[in-house]
């Protein structure tokens, strides 16, 4: 029983510090003027510093050479964090933010797309049913924030390149988890958000002629440090460590329903801790969304289900 729920446990544990990051977001890009690469160069950089000094304990993880592998793992970070987290930093500007969560809520949808098309996982008819229930959900409780607003060609471009970077992205680290474990996947996918965010913002602001003291002026504020610990330490660390192993030891239909619980998450703390509305659509939105998560909670068996196992049954099966 434990062996069954402690993935669907750490998936919804990373959904809901995911959940909670949007408050912290918000907190940390009011003090850099909502520059947002500068923002995720400071995140990811703290979180590869601490992944990093996770290998110096004693019986810690550790890097194996990834080897002919080494293009799936720089794949699953050229898709997310680099282009997907671009994409969506960029879209904000041509999009409202009501239309972002309606496209983000097909996210589950296209995740399963792409998981029939590159690994042959095929969802059962019941965990089908509940993934389409959460997606239903996900839909009414983003239309209950669109306000009408219209979409432009390069925005709705910017917003499609994020729904399929990140949909490619979890489909190919659950590939990937066949070869690594939850930890080398997240270092590599961290090192690379280090790398590329950090030289493009401070690139930026070399060529802007400004002193470097002032690219480091946020971290002496209280709020911008709170903001970075809790958005490298608890999401870029810990929730995707969560997430990675999730992805490696369930269905993937389940894993891909259940990451829509960060969207409950984010719409209660807007709604008790930011004090804002709260429609009867929404209300409606939430309850479905939570009717699908506890449905498919218990669609699936308690087999073994990492990447490789499931297609080598079918084999078997043949074999026989």
């Amino acid at each position: 029983m434990l062996k069954k729920y402690l993935p669907l446990t750490a998936n919804l544990i990373s959904q809901t510090l995911l959940g909670f990051a949007y408050l912290f977001i918000r907190m940390g890009m009011a003090v850099i003027d909502q520059d947002a690469v500068k923002f995720l160069a400071f995140r990811f950089v703290i979180a590869f510093v601490l992944l990093t000094l996770m290998l110096l304990i004693p019986g810690g993880p550790r890097i194996r050479r990834p080897g002919r592998a080494m293009i799936l793992l720089v794949a699953c970070g050229l898709f997310n964090p680099l282009i997907s987290q671009v994409a969506k930093t960029a879209s904000t500007t041509y999009v409202a933010t009501s239309l972002i969560s309606l496209f983000n809520s097909m996210i589950p949808v296209v995740m399963i797309g792409f998981s029939v098309l590159l690994n042959r996982e095929y969802p059962t008819r019941r965990q089908t049913l509940f993934v389409v229930i959460s997606v239903c959900g996900m839909l009414m409780a983003s239309i209950a924030e669109w306000t009408g607003d219209l979409l432009t060609p390069w925005g709705l471009f910017l917003v499609l390149t994020y729904v399929i970077t990140i949909s490619l992205s979890r489909v190919l680290v659950r590939r990937a988890t066949g070869s690594f474990s939850s930890y080398e996947i997240t270092y590599f996918q961290t090192m690379l958000g280090a790398i590329g965010f950090a030289g493009l913002s401070l690139g930026r602001h070399t060529l802007s002629g400004a002193p470097l003291a002032q690219f480091f002026a946020g971290l002496a504020r209280p709020d911008f440090a709170i903001a970075l610990i809790y958005t490298s330490a608890g999401t870029c660390v810990i929730a995707f460590l969560l997430m990675n192993y999730a992805s490696a030891h369930l269905p993937f239909a389940v894993y891909s329903s259940t990451c829509t619980w960060s969207t409950v998450v984010g719409i209660l703390s807007g709604v008790f801790l930011l004090h804002e509305s709260f429609t009867a659509l929404q209300i409606a939105g939430t309850v479905v969304i939570f009717i699908g998560i506890l449905g498919i909670n218990f669609s699936y068996d308690k087999g073994d289900h990492r990447f490789g196992k499931q297609q080598a049954a079918p084999s078997r099966k043949r074999q026989r």
